[in-house]
This record gives C-alpha cells, sequence and structure tokens, in this order.
C-alpha cells in the first residue's frame, strides 16, 4: 500500500513538472521577426559631394523616417527598426552654429555670430513588404557664404576712416522638408580695410535670400561726414539660394571728384563673381 502511494506521489510530480514546462513553452512563443507586412533599411547612405572646398562632413546628423527619429554618423548604416510596408519621407539635417531646428523649420540667429555648415537631404521612397532596402540620401549645403569687395580710388581713400551696410531680404528661416525661405532679415555688414590692395571687405555666411528685393545700404564714414548709398541686389542674388556650395563675392568701385570744394562721389555696379575656392575666413 505504501509503494502504491508513493508511485502516485511520484506520478503526480512528474506531471505537474511536464505541465509547468508546457505553460512556459505558451508563455513565450516563437514570432517571425519578419513581418509579414514590414520591411527593413539595411544601408542608408548619405552622399556629401555638393559641399564646399575645405568643409567637412558633420561629424552627426539626424535621421527622420515617417514618425522615426535617430542620430547617425559617418556615410553609412542600418537602420535599427521594422518600417510597415508603404511610402515615406526620409529627410536628414546636422545641428549647425546658430541654427535651431523646431518642426522641420531652420531658424538662424545672424546677430550670435558665423553660421555653421548646414545641411539637408530629402528622399522618398517605398519600403516594400518583407524588403531589404538600401537607400542613398544626396546631402545639400544650405548656408553660403556672400563677400563684398569695394575697390576705393586713390583721391578719396585717405579721408575714408570707416564702412559699414546693411543687406535686406536676407532669409531669416529655411524649410527643411521644401527648401522653402522664409522670415525676410535684415543683416548687418561691417567691412575691414585691406589696405595692400586699396579694398574694403566683408564676408558672411547666409541662410539664403527670400522676396523678390534685396537691397545693400552702404555707409561710408568720412572725416567730415558719413554718406550713404543705397543700391539693389536682386537681379544679382536672384539665384543666390541655387548653388549654395559655391562662394559668391560682389565687388564694386568707389570714386570720388572735388569740385568746388564740395567732394562728389559715386559707387559702380556691384558685378557678381562666384569662386570654387572654397571657404574663406
Amino acid at each position: 500500500m505504501n509503494i502504491l502511494n508513493e508511485n502516485s506521489i511520484l506520478s503526480t510530480a512528474v506531471l505537474n513538472v511536464v505541465s509547468m514546462l508546457l505553460v512556459g513553452c505558451i508563455d513565450y512563443p516563437i514570432y517571425d521577426f519578419a513581418y509579414h507586412d514590414y520591411g527593413k533599411i539595411i544601408s542608408l547612405i548619405t552622399d556629401w559631394e555638393e559641399r564646399g572646398n575645405d568643409i567637412g562632413i558633420p561629424e552627426s546628423y539626424t535621421v527622420k523616417i515617417g514618425d522615426y527619429v535617430t542620430i547617425l554618423s559617418g556615410t553609412k548604416n542600418p537602420i535599427d527598426k521594422f518600417f510597415p510596408s508603404g511610402k515615406y519621407i526620409i529627410n536628414i539635417w546636422n545641428a549647425a552654429d546658430h541654427i535651431a531646428i523646431s518642426n522641420m523649420v531652420a531658424t538662424v540667429d545672424y546677430s550670435a555670430g558665423d553660421l555653421g555648415w548646414f545641411f539637408t537631404g530629402r528622399k522618398e521612397t517605398n519600403i516594400e513588404i518583407d524588403g531589404k532596402h538600401s537607400i542613398i540620401v544626396f546631402m545639400q549645403q544650405q548656408v553660403r557664404q556672400l563677400t563684398f569687395e569695394l575697390e576705393v580710388s586713390d583721391n578719396v581713400k585717405d579721408r575714408l576712416t570707416g564702412v559699414s551696410a546693411t543687406l535686406s531680404g536676407v532669409a531669416g528661416t529655411m524649410n527643411i522638408d521644401d527648401g522653402t525661405h522664409g522670415a525676410p532679415t535684415i543683416k548687418k555688414l561691417t567691412f575691414y580695410e585691406d589696405i595692400k590692395n586699396s579694398k574694403w571687405k566683408t564676408t558672411v555666411r547666409l541662410l539664403g535670400v527670400t522676396g523678390n528685393t534685396q537691397m545693400l545700404t552702404l555707409t561710408m564714414d568720412f572725416t567730415d561726414n558719413p554718406s550713404t548709398f543705397p543700391a539693389d541686389l536682386s537681379n544679382q542674388l536672384a539665384l543666390f539660394n541655387e548653388d549654395k556650395k559655391t562662394p559668391l563675392t560682389l565687388s564694386a568701385r568707389f570714386d570720388g571728384m572735388q569740385t568746388g570744394g564740395e567732394l562728389i562721389t559715386s559707387i559702380t555696379d556691384w558685378i557678381p563673381e562666384e569662386t570654387s575656392t572654397g571657404s574663406a575666413d
């Protein structure tokens, strides 16, 4: 009788262990991680060729794919996420000095100093069911260098003590997704004297221009009194946003003529000259 009881108890214990093992298997089912309606980006490649000379690739950048956002570095990365099949827009941008990003809009603070080099990229793509995708996004430089050079004639250069200016119609914002510029801003410019070449110069970095009119108002400080010279640069800057990787220089000449004790001055038209020598300090 005792032997039967012991066997019964042993059988019950074995059944309990087996039941627990079966329950454990039910609690942790095996899933198909390929996901039937999902796909994956196994390689996201960023192409940075469209940038000025001596401008490096950013150390890191933000990638937005639908609602998914991550920060990457380098030029080739896998995306560690499965995406439901469908159409997606990939937006990429980097952090840059004095440029703030909010709700896909870049806003600059020109008063804080020189802008950092800012890039954006956009790609529309389809992610297919069970697909493994390799995608290339071409990055575009979004800050352009602009230089003003003012040659001064000998008969007035000794009387000139300073040059400053304002440029209107400068873009204060840019939409990262569609590339449109907005928030017209007035940028202050301070020239320095290049004594060796009898010129006054200034170099700035701009996010772009916006609107139909860009006015340069130049103030020349003489030993006796200042003079102001407005110039409409709308034509010269009409395509400023089209090729931001190429620095642009606008050159003019300042002449003076003494007539009856009065100094008569004039400035020739600002002539554009694109250069491919990279950025200037």
